[in-house]
């Protein structure tokens, strides 16, 4: 217990007495989310691997829901507050067995250790020096750790809906709240939609136990999104779900917003999107590698690699505007058209 909330802790030795209780192990959707590149794929993979021994049935019931064989498989696998899981020089949050929700290097934790959250930082190819960057869920504080530290000119703000989740910051060295960083626990959606300020960047990461909630996925906080960017400003989502389930937002996002660069994540479910105020705005290729380059001079992230991969979609979106996404989308739902009069 940390403070007054309910949290769990437990490290990899007390991971090691449950798999003594029982085989656990994680979904197959949840193991690529966290591979990375070179010492962080690493330590992320032998991090999964140890998570994957911890109970297969806990988690295939947070996935899919009870079987009908246990009554009391809810209260055996279920946790109602988030669970802080230690294993060597990783800390993670987990909101579920099936949800791993941040996870940090112990050693540099300011380190990006996610790919998702590594190519959400490209807004920063459209404005490299933003004055107010908002952030829809926090988590372990990944985007806000280095928001914090390689952005020192801008003024940055969390929303979090979970108490329990703010209360865990400290494990996860969060910075210490004042002039250029607040912490605002409250419904992102009714934050955007009640708050009178505005921003440059609005960065939406936000999920609960059960994926990504519907209100943080509607048009209306779409439009409310819209109206709260500054002129020139950037909104950037991370969708993680089955792709076929990507294509409705995405038609939504693009309802509201002048231009949308959908930007899947090499391995694993999550998809980042941008979302730009402008009808039109600058998407200079020679611009935005000078960008890149002058990027790379000040961060651990390869932006140079990042600015090729939005280019090459920003071209491939030029030529086909309907989404690969979409037309998965449209293949899929007319199969469960077929499928669904095809039962007798």
């Amino acid at each position: 217990m940390i403070g007054k909330t309910n949290v769990v802790t437990m490290t990899d030795r007390a991971a090691e007495r449950l798999e003594v209780e029982g085989d656990m192990a994680c979904g197959p959707e949840t193991a690529p989310d966290l591979h990375g590149e070179g010492q962080t794929g690493t330590e992320l993979d032998h991090f999964l691997d140890h998570l994957d021994d911890i109970d297969r049935d806990h988690r295939h019931f947070e996935r899919y829901g009870p079987d009908g064989d246990d009554p009391h498989l809810m209260e055996q696998s279920g946790f109602d507050v988030p669970l802080v899981f230690e294993l060597g020089n990783i800390r993670s949050l987990l909101a579920n067995w099936a949800f791993v929700q941040s996870a940090m290097s112990i050693d540099d934790p300011d380190r990006l250790m996610l790919d998702y959250t590594r190519q959400m930082m490209g807004f920063l190819l459209f404005n490299a020096s933003p004055g107010a960057i908002e952030i829809i869920g926090l988590g372990g504080g990944s985007l806000a750790k280095y928001c914090y530290k390689y952005l020192p000119n801008s003024l940055i703000t969390a929303v979090e809906i979970d108490p329990e989740v703010i209360a865990v910051g400290d494990q996860f060295l969060m910075p210490p709240e004042g002039d250029r960083f607040e912490i605002i626990c409250d419904d992102g959606a009714e934050f955007v939609r009640r708050d009178t300020r505005s921003c440059d960047i609005l960065l939406v990461d936000g999920f609960d136990k059960d994926g990504q909630p519907a209100q943080l996925c509607s048009s209306e906080f779409y439009r409310d999104c819209h109206s709260r960017l500054n002129p020139g400003g950037v909104f950037v989502i991370n969708l993680c779900d089955h792709h076929w389930k990507h294509a409705s937002i995405l038609s939504r996002i693009r309802e509201c917003f002048g231009l949308v660069i959908d930007l899947p994540v090499k391995i694993g479910m999550n998809r980042v999107i941008f979302a730009f105020k402008d009808e039109r705005p600058c998407l200079d290729p020679g611009e935005i590698q000078r960008i890149a380059r002058n990027l790379d001079q000040v961060h651990p992230i390869s932006f140079l690699s990042l600015a090729k991969e939005v280019l090459d979609r920003v071209e491939a979106l030029d030529q086909n505007p309907v989404s690969r996404t979409e037309r998965n989308c449209r293949a899929s739902q007319s199969l469960s058209i077929a499928l669904l009069w095809s039962v007798d």
